[in-house]
């Protein structure tokens, strides 16, 4: 009865790796300047939502009722889309002083309510890839360009974790199958957990930018 019995699997395997890991850093982001981390561990949180709901779809989408499996891909792209709000939200909140970030939040969470909207009726997941990459892609160049962050050591480890996931989105949107029980969704899983590695690294270093 399961469609997709190997991407439903890798789908979770990521799902319970984000969902570990977003529990580690929330623990260590209890102290002051640490809303950064905070929004780094809620990320990590939503990606795990997504991969669950993802693997949900791929494993039993021909079993479902149709209103239930569009449902649960509705809630994949959409939760996929606000993991990256919430990773560059932390990006901002670690590069940009309070008084100048206020303003750019309320853009980053603003174009957010827009995707969202989108994908009720657009569920392509190359508008997924396009959302998150383009946020991704704002991560790096904050980490590379804003003075503080440069000097930090969490940002070799982002570097390292989004080189992987446009990787993992590479090969996704490739098509290429290793095995027809090893294809290209599979494969994006498994870089994408070394991706999330690198990434969570780099957010428990992550501090909030002084006033």
């Amino acid at each position: 009865m399961i469609t997709e019995p190997s991407t439903l699997a890798t789908d979770y395997m990521l799902g319970s790796l984000c969902a570990a890991l977003a529990w580690r850093l929330r623990s260590k982001a209890g102290g002051a300047n640490r809303r950064a981390m905070r929004f780094w561990a809620q990320a990590l949180a939503a990606t795990a939502v997504g991969s669950f709901a993802g693997g949900t779809y791929h494993g039993f989408n021909t079993v479902l009722p149709a209103p239930l499996a569009r449902a649960i891909w509705a809630v994949t792209t959409i939760v996929v889309g606000l993991a990256a709000c919430l990773l560059l939200s932390a990006t901002l909140t670690a590069a940009v002083p309070r008084s100048s970030r206020r303003w750019l939040l309320v853009a980053v969470w603003g174009q957010f309510a827009i995707y969202a909207a989108w994908m009720l009726r657009h569920d392509a997941f190359v508008n997924v890839i396009v959302e998150y990459g383009l946020a991704m892609l704002l991560v790096l160049l904050f980490h590379l360009a804003a003075p503080r962050l440069r000097r930090e050591p969490s940002t070799r480890w982002v570097v390292a974790g989004v080189a992987l996931t446009f990787v993992a989105a590479g090969i996704q949107q490739s098509g290429f199958d290793l095995h027809r029980h090893l294809n290209h969704n599979d494969l994006q899983h498994l870089v994408q957990m070394v991706a999330v590695w690198f990434l969570y690294k780099g957010g428990s270093h992550l501090a909030d930018t002084p006033v």
